[in-house]
């Protein structure tokens, strides 16, 4: 399976995925403000209503509790703790008490656990250090249980001051049942429509993304049609009324693709007439080759058909017919040869290389000439056997042949990044300049002996491994051949085996 389908199908998941989670996300942040803010404003009104009924009964207690009137004071806390204020929510008094400056009750809502006149006596360490705080206070004040939503009381403080001089304290402590209960239907409320908006705003961003993705899924998978070259083979991209950027770029798609065909076409037709150019030049190449040594052999055999007896003139002719029957051949089994390797496809590693270092070395025989061989390659490298082997040979057997005496014949093979270079020099008397216009034409040679056909096959199979082949040389120090060749690893040449097979 192709990575560009998977990616659409990802792309197809994002982007509804992307727009719920937008929404979710503004949604839950709107609906926390929202919460915090209600929370809050329930709290400060709670606050409030603490404050505002512990002044109420501070502002009549100085002259209860200067007349020592516990029973009055008691009925007061009562009615307070029973009563319910305009425009705030009722919220129930969990204790109201009246204390003097040293803590000892004046009067207290729960008379029978709290008697009046013996010293409060906080049970828990919180509601000593609470204690502390309100006996030291000299203006009214909310002192809170705990922080947030934890919280279980408010608790407000008024002291009671006669001539300027604080004579009790007044402690109502409010519970927050109800702000905590109207805090989560808040956020039951809010929840709720956020999840609507949610399942909403995943519909939508389903049928959005899937309107997004249909023209770019139908440009990727025109892309993967031009990528193999299918131009015919373009699915129909729909954009109409879009005028947005998808429906420019598949506009431009579509042109390109356009113009990607009939360049193919055009290249196409090039390459016929390329081919056509090229087997002409073969055809005419061959003809020649071929008409001079099968001219010379009719000229022998109608002068020995004139005279069959003369035995001097059959001595004489018949090697001539030997020799050019033996060009014809030559011919022949070069250019068959060459086609033949041409279509090979095994694959071998670097070291099918060595294996024609004892072939050079017969070639070589016992002419004065060293070859230096340096193979480099590493063993993961895999090489067209038959095609790289058929490349060297004739390469090193063009370099053997162009050294008159002695000399020096290097081959060098290695690896440079994504590429296989193999070089093979020489120290001859070099190429010229106009000859090197040429040194790739088929019958091309500047030896009498020669077919011109070892080059010419040389370029062709480099050629048929996607490969280069450059020339340097100067006219007498020598020349350099090299062949640029795609590095395949070991793994593409299990995968070309297993096609092969």
């Amino acid at each position: 399976m192709s990575a560009a389908p998977y990616r659409l199908r990802s792309l197809s998941v994002a982007f509804p995925i992307a727009i719920t989670a937008i929404i979710a996300g503004v949604g839950f942040t709107i609906g926390a403000a929202v919460i915090l803010q209600d929370w809050f404003r329930f709290r400060e009104a709670l606050e409030e209503k603490a404050l505002l009924l512990a002044r109420s009964i501070a502002i009549s207690a100085p002259e209860v509790i200067l007349q020592n009137d516990s029973w009055t004071l008691f009925k007061t806390l009562r009615e307070t703790a029973s009563s319910s204020l305009d425009g705030i929510p009722d919220t129930r008094i969990l204790s109201g008490m009246v204390l003097d400056p040293h803590g000892v009750i004046l009067a207290h809502l729960e008379p029978a656990s709290h008697p009046v006149g013996l010293v409060i006596s906080p049970r828990e360490d919180t509601e000593r250090r609470v204690l502390d705080k309100v006996l030291k206070l000299k203006t009214a004040a909310v002192i809170h249980d705990s922080s947030f939503i934890n919280e279980t009381f408010i608790e407000g403080i008024v002291p009671v001051y006669s001539d300027e001089k604080k004579i009790a304290i007044v402690r109502l402590r409010l519970s927050t049942a109800d702000l905590v209960s109207q805090a989560w239907n808040g956020a039951i409320t809010v929840l709720g429509i956020t999840v609507v908006l949610v399942i909403v705003g995943s519909v939508f961003g389903t049928l959005i993304s899937r309107r997004m993705v249909r023209p770019i899924a139908a440009l990727a998978r025109g892309m993967e049609s031009v990528g193999r070259g299918h131009f015919s083979d373009l699915p129909p991209i729909d954009t109409r009324n879009r005028r947005d950027e998808i429906g420019q770029l598949a506009a431009s798609f579509e042109r390109m693709a356009s113009e990607l065909e009939d360049k193919k076409l055009l290249e196409q037709e090039i390459a016929a007439n390329e081919k056509m150019v090229a087997l002409g030049r073969i055809a005419a190449g061959v003809a020649h080759e071929v008409n001079n040594p099968l001219a010379g052999i009719l000229n022998c055999l109608d002068t020995i058909k004139k005279r069959p007896t003369d035995g001097e003139l059959l001595t004489r002719y018949l090697p001539v017919i030997e020799n050019g029957l033996h060009r014809i051949r030559l011919i022949v089994a070069g250019l068959l040869g060459g086609l033949r390797v041409e279509g090979a496809q095994e694959l071998a590693g670097p070291q099918c290389l060595d294996d024609l270092r004892e072939i050079a070395l017969v070639e070589i025989g016992d002419r004065p000439i060293d070859l230096v061989w340096s193979n480099r390659l590493s063993t993961n490298v895999a090489l067209n056997r038959q095609r790289v082997q058929q490349v060297i040979f004739n390469l090193l057997k063009n370099a053997f042949q162009v050294l008159q005496d002695d000399g020096t014949v290097s081959f060098r093979a290695f690896q440079d990044g994504h590429c296989v270079i193999l070089e093979v020099e020489d120290d001859g008397p070099g190429i010229s300049a106009d000859h090197r216009e040429r040194l790739f034409d088929p019958f091309f040679t500047t030896r009498s002996d020669g077919t011109g056909l070892g080059l010419w096959i040389v370029y062709r199979l480099v050629r048929s491994m996607n490969g280069q082949i450059e020339v340097e040389s100067v006219e007498g120090k020598g020349a350099l051949f090299q062949v640029f060749l795609p590095a395949r690893a070991d793994s593409d040449r299990i995968a070309d085996m297993r096609k092969v097979g």
